[in-house]
C-alpha cells in the first residue's frame, strides 16, 4: 500500500510540474488559432454580400431573443450542407443524359 501510495503521489506531483508547460503551449496555439479565425471570418465578411449579412443578423436577433420560450428558433444555427452525389449517382446521370 505504501508503495502505491508513493507511486501515485509521484504521478500526481509529476502531472503537476508539467502543467505549466503544456498549459502555455496549449495557450500559444489557442491564440495563434483565434488570430488564425480571425483572419477567415474577415475574409468570408468581406466576400459576403451586404443584404445576406443584413438578413442573417436579423434572423440571428430573432433566434437569440425567442429562443427562451421556443428552443426550436435555434435551428436557425444548424448547418445545412448539400450532400454531394455518389459516384454511382455521378455515373447514372450521366449514362441518363
Amino acid at each position: 500500500k505504501e508503495c502505491l501510495d508513493y507511486q501515485m503521489n509521484d504521478s500526481n506531483f509529476c502531472k503537476m510540474i508539467h502543467m505549466r508547460r503544456t498549459l502555455c503551449r496549449k495557450y500559444k496555439l489557442a491564440m495563434n488559432g483565434i488570430s488564425e479565425s480571425g483572419k477567415a471570418f474577415d475574409r468570408l465578411n468581406e466576400a459576403a454580400p451586404s443584404h445576406l449579412k443584413t438578413e442573417w443578423l436579423a434572423r440571428e436577433r430573432i433566434a437569440q431573443s425567442s429562443r427562451l420560450n421556443d428552443p426550436s428558433v435555434m435551428d436557425e444555427y444548424e448547418i445545412n450542407i448539400k450532400k454531394a452525389p455518389s459516384k454511382k449517382e455521378i455515373e447514372l446521370r450521366l449514362l441518363e443524359e
